[in-house]
């Protein structure tokens, strides 16, 4: 899968960090998304979860440090759990 370059309003890619690092401090708390299975990770390593309420907030370097290692075929994006639209609470990560 070719790597997803595309800039979003809410939402940076992996990809898109992994190139242009500074991009980090974009979002300061995000909620993961993986595009492989149309879902946020939930927290404590517990699967995956449509609902942004059940979806684990981090802070945008650690959301970093998870999930540098993955793939790009996994389409993984970093959504701006700060903005009006997607501000559903969710729980922290610890």
């Amino acid at each position: 899968m070719k790597a997803n370059y595309r800039r979003y309003e809410d939402r940076e890619t992996l990809e898109r960090i992994k190139r242009w690092p500074q991009l980090i401090g974009r979002f300061p708390r995000v909620r993961i998304y993986s595009a492989e299975h149309d879902a946020y990770w939930r927290r404590y390593g517990q699967g995956y979860t449509v609902e942004k309420g059940e979806s684990a907030v981090w802070d945008c370097m650690d959301a970093f440090r998870k999930t540098m290692h993955c793939d790009p075929i996994k389409g993984i994006q970093f959504v701006d759990a700060t903005s009006p639209s997607n501000s559903t609470i969710g729980k922290a990560a610890p």
